[in-house]
């Protein structure tokens, strides 16, 4: 349900593209919808191409992430990592845009790691440890506890181990008003990815990689 929906979404930023012919030469899209039965988001390999982007300090696009990023206790393996989201920005997205959301998505476990909402529009960065600090509404993550929860996945369960984890920014058309699941409870990541459908602008990702197999700096076991 999770994929599909996120598809949903990838089609809509699609259709902003046809939607709006004048700016399709400077938003040179790459990647792909999916790719091998998987969803991905649109990519960050043309970063000189595309006008929407969103880059890090704290990691490279499609590189591993550091140990600051990983979690910091049980979860598919035992981590010591520093568990802090990392620093992102992005450029400005559409002059239409009202908010933007971030979400932190491990594709290849079908996992939600983070999810960030009703961040303004002329915010275009979080800082470093932002889940800690921030004041922008949080979704429950899914172990359902509210904020940002670092890779730690198990080994031997994909080749050479490696999780693909994708950071994405998505510009929206309006401000979310997501209902506490149960009540008193922030909204689970689901209820965001329905909220977001027909309101998506763009979208940008950066893609940080991560195993157990090939990570003992953070303490993997």
């Amino acid at each position: 349900m999770k994929t599909r929906i996120l598809l949903f979404l990838s089609l809509v930023a699609v259709v902003n593209l046809l939607v709006f012919p004048a700016e399709v030469e400077s938003w040179a899209v790459s990647g792909k919808a999916v790719r091998a039965g998987r969803l991905y988001m649109f990519d960050d390999d043309n970063d000189g191409l595309k006008r929407f982007r969103v880059t890090s300090s704290t990691f490279q696009n499609n590189t591993i992430v550091p140990a600051s990023m990983v979690f910091n206790g049980q979860l598919g393996s035992s981590c010591i990592g520093g568990n802090m989201s990392p620093e992102l920005k992005w450029t400005h997205a559409l002059p239409w845009t009202k908010s933007y959301a971030v979400v932190v998505y491990d594709v290849t476990a079908n996992f939600t790691h983070w999810g960030i909402y009703n961040i303004p529009p002329d915010v275009t960065e979080l800082p470093e440890n932002a889940s800690a600090t921030s004041n922008y509404p949080q979704l429950s993550n899914d172990i359902f506890t509210v904020g940002y929860i670092g890779p730690c996945p198990p080994p031997d369960i994909v080749p050479n181990g490696i999780h693909h984890y994708l950071f994405t920014v998505y510009a929206l058309d309006t401000k979310l008003d997501l209902p506490a699941f149960p009540p008193g409870v922030p909204a689970p990541s689901e209820t965001l990815f329905r909220a977001m459908i027909g309101h998506v602008i763009e979208t940008a990702t950066i893609t940080g990689l991560f195993g157990c197999d090939n990570a003992p700096a953070a303490g993997c076991s």
